[in-house]
């Protein structure tokens, strides 16, 4: 695959799965490989319309892409640099957040979900999150798979603040209560991340239906378990199964391929 804004061929698969203990999926993916764009949104499971959020997000954020990039096609220097993207995007994100505040959730929140994006744009990958789905880096030529993303949520907090591990945080009992959502009381803050790529360098985006069953080093292998990029997202999903399958599976892996001509 290739779009004239990214400057590396890819290749971009993903798979999407119940789970074992749910009886609906609420996760959603969105895949736009002819602008490059590329998520994940998992609706909140304790609000009333968890699901219907994801899928909200899902039938717009293809447009809003969409219409970013006609509005900086053809834009040179300044205008139509990865972080101008990531700019734009990440303030669209938080449009989209808010509208759904404004409209349903005034008065009680029952809408809500995650968005973890990438927009693989220049020789970078941009990406932009609220809540906890994750967006990973896994560089060719290292074994260290890096979270791009930082995850809104209690747990996430208070490992930003040094008071529990990454291997706490990953289990700790408030991992589960977000501090930002799609849908939450306006303003939305979403991040907003432009990471370096190159050829061989791996990306997956997820849910944490996937990411809280395995370890950093499940993913990682995962992530390197076949040149199918389809095959390496179900691999993902099914190891998140036979881990306990808890929650809803989502994912998107993205290969890096050689740089166009």
């Amino acid at each position: 695959m290739h779009t004239d804004i990214f400057d590396f061929e890819f290749s971009a698969g993903s798979a999407l799965d119940v789970g074992i203990l749910r009886d609906s999926n609420q996760d959603r993916v969105i895949s736009c490989p002819d602008i490059g764009f590329f998520a994940v949104s998992d609706g909140m499971g304790g609000l009333a319309r968890g699901g219907e959020t994801s899928e909200i997000i899902a039938e717009v954020m293809p447009g809003v892409v969409a219409e970013i990039a006609r509005e900086l096609e053809g834009a040179k220097g300044a205008t139509a640099t990865p972080k101008r993207y990531g700019k734009i995007l990440g303030e669209q994100v938080r449009i989209v957040s808010d509208n759904i505040f404004d409209t349903v959730n005034t008065g009680y929140i029952g809408f809500g979900a995650t968005l973890s994006c990438v927009w693989l744009v220049g020789k970078t990958a941009v990406y932009v999150n609220l809540g906890d789905s994750r967006g990973y880096l896994l560089p060719r030529y290292r074994w260290t798979l890096r979270q791009i993303t930082d995850d809104h949520n209690i747990a996430g907090e208070l490992l930003r603040l040094g008071e529990i591990t990454r291997d706490e945080a990953q289990h700790h009992p408030a991992s589960n209560r977000l501090t930002q959502f799609m849908g939450m009381p306006a303003p939305a803050l979403p991040d907003v991340f432009v990471e370096p790529v190159a050829p061989g360098d791996r990306i997956l985006v997820c849910s944490d239906g996937l990411h809280g069953m395995l370890s950093d080093n499940e993913v990682r292998r995962g992530m390197r378990s076949s040149k199918s990029p389809g095959a390496v997202s179900q691999n993902l999903i099914d190891a998140a199964n036979k881990a306990g399958g808890n929650d809803n599976i989502s994912a998107v892996y993205i290969k890096i391929g050689a740089e166009k001509q």
